[in-house]
């Protein structure tokens, strides 16, 4: 008669050893593998977003929707109606026309995805705390309160894909060229006929923050963004874009920059040297580090010494975004 023999302690422990061995170096492989999946989607959305907004431009004279396109306050309209950028008031009270305002809601016919604008890795927008306390967030919330089912009109009024401020048509034109980016006399506003490398140039960037700390807590996003290299010759370069780069960082920014911090955060802030996703104006998708996507450099002399920026004091910036500004040279 045959006897069974068991395992022996010493046995069972190198087996639990092993399988311990094996977890450890397959666990960081599987965490990898789900981020790279979640890059992957959030790609996807980007290139689908592109692609719509060149679909609305196609049917509208080669012209990209204005960030606000219901009638804006902001644009000194009179009457003028919200919501604005950051103002979730609905146009007349009625959450059913607010659901189409606003860039993202122009161009929600041309890919019917109400999830298209959040990436995984970052995860959806916390709208019920955004709604019950606006003010914290610096934001006009919504008069009549929170709920799930206008979530998708929220998004419109600031989501977290962000537009290339450059690009867009956003605010009154103004003579002296101060103000928002697309404000200069001879800003591209949308329309695609001035943008001189449609490779390029940036439409927009898969994630962004109203601002930081609570609003990147709550994963609420900025609709519009712009660079903010600091330190540089670059218009604006003092002045922050509200663009993230999560992907690979590790900290968080000095919490009180632009507003007396640090202005050299980007060198020690691995967060801000992560990678983003950004969408390009012929369609195309791909992700640049912060350092490669807002750098700065030199104006040529050629493009009129340097009066492409505006006519007032932005005038005097020699240095320019070649990845974010699109309007072609002046002669």
């Amino acid at each position: 008669m045959l006897l069974r023999r068991a395992f022996t302690l010493i046995e069972l422990l190198v087996v639990i050893a092993i399988i311990a061995i094996l977890a450890a170096i397959l666990f960081p492989v599987f965490a990898q593998a789900k981020e790279a999946a979640k890059k992957t989607h959030c790609v996807s959305n980007t290139k689908q977003v592109a692609l719509a907004a060149i679909m609305y431009a196609t049917d509208a004279d080669d012209v990209l929707p204005r960030h606000d396109n219901n009638g804006s306050c902001l644009y000194g309209e009179s009457p003028c109606n919200t919501p604005d950028w950051g103002d979730f008031r609905p146009p007349g009270g009625d959450y059913n026309v607010g659901a189409s305002v606003m860039y993202w809601g122009a161009i929600e016919p041309y890919h019917k995805n109400t999830d298209i604008s959040f990436c995984q890795s970052i995860g959806r927008t916390n709208w019920a705390t955004v709604m019950s306390n606006p003010g914290t967030f610096g934001v006009t919330g919504d008069p009549g309160g929170y709920s799930k089912s206008r979530e998708k009109y929220y998004n419109n009024v600031l989501d977290q894909m962000a537009l290339n401020m450059f690009l867009v048509d956003f605010g009154p034109q103004s003579p002296s060229g101060n103000g928002y980016p697309n404000t200069r006399p001879n800003a591209a506003r949308g329309r695609m006929g001035m943008v001189e490398n449609p490779a390029g140039i940036i439409m927009g960037v898969a994630e962004s923050s109203w601002d930081w700390d609570q609003s990147i807590a709550n994963n609420l996003g900025n609709g519009l963004t712009w660079p903010s290299y600091p330190n540089a010759s670059c218009v604006y370069s003092g002045s922050d874009g509200w663009t993230r780069y999560p992907h690979n960082g590790k900290s968080g920014p000095d919490p009180g920059y632009p507003y007396g911090g640090d202005p050299n955060r980007v060198t020690k802030n691995p967060n801000l040297q992560g990678n983003a996703i950004f969408f390009f104006v012929d369609g195309h998708t791909h992700a640049m580090k912060y350092l490669q996507a807002e750098r700065c450099i030199p104006v040529p002399t050629t493009w009129n010494n340097g009066r492409w920026i505006a006519t007032g004091s932005l005038a005097s910036f020699p240095g320019y975004y070649p990845y974010w500004t699109p309007e072609i040279p002046l002669q």
